[in-house]
């Protein structure tokens, strides 16, 4: 089994996988989205890349259109087009009945459609 190697001097507590990955940051309300791209990723953060960072509030929602998953996330730092996420609740789009989940879910399957 091939484990992913940690940086010396890393601070996370899980190491990321590299990815390359579609998603979009939504509001905590989902009434405003961004495009981004997800660099790497871990249980508890992410990498990504967006083409307007200053547009990223920060407490949001990160969904990941390929496998409908929606993570509540918290900004840890910006440089440039990167962003570091805490990456919180997990929330599965493709069978939440959740109500406040109800407008991620509109945003990832009008995604899927297209």
């Amino acid at each position: 089994m091939v484990e992913p190697v940690q940086k010396s001097g890393e601070r996370r507590r899980v190491p990321r996988q590299r990815a390359l990955l579609s998603a979009k940051l939504a509001s905590e309300d989902a009434a405003q989205t961004l495009d981004c791209v997800i660099r790497n990723i871990s249980a508890d953060g992410a990498l990504i890349e967006t083409k307007s960072p200053h547009l990223v509030p920060r407490e949001l929602h990160l969904v990941q259109i390929k496998d409908g998953t929606a993570w509540d996330a918290e900004i840890i730092w910006r440089r440039g087009n990167l962003i570091g996420l805490a990456l919180k609740d997990r929330h599965d789009l493709k069978t939440t009945t959740e109500k406040q989940l109800r407008a991620l879910r509109a945003i990832w399957s009008h995604m899927v459609a297209h």
